[in-house]
């Protein structure tokens, strides 16, 4: 199992954190797309947000190795 845990307006559709069943040979849009049935209503800010693991930005290609994750949506501020 992976979890993924959410900042910002994802906290609204999904609390903290879950847990995914993630195959192996998984990508960023593998999350999305799960996450995207588990609660249709955030597909919108699941387009828009970045997956990363600890310390980097994942590209949207890359093949998922953690069993941790973090997304995060859009933010602006000062």
């Amino acid at each position: 199992m992976t979890k993924i845990y959410f900042y910002a307006q994802l906290k609204d559709y999904f609390g903290d954190v879950v847990e995914l069943d993630l195959a192996a040979g998984s990508i960023a849009e593998d999350v999305r797309s799960q996450l995207s049935l588990q609660n249709a209503l955030a597909k919108e800010w699941l387009k828009v947000s970045r997956l990363a693991s600890e310390d980097a930005f994942i590209a949207e290609g890359e093949v998922l190795h953690s069993k941790e994750y973090y997304l995060l949506p859009p933010s602006s501020g000062g």
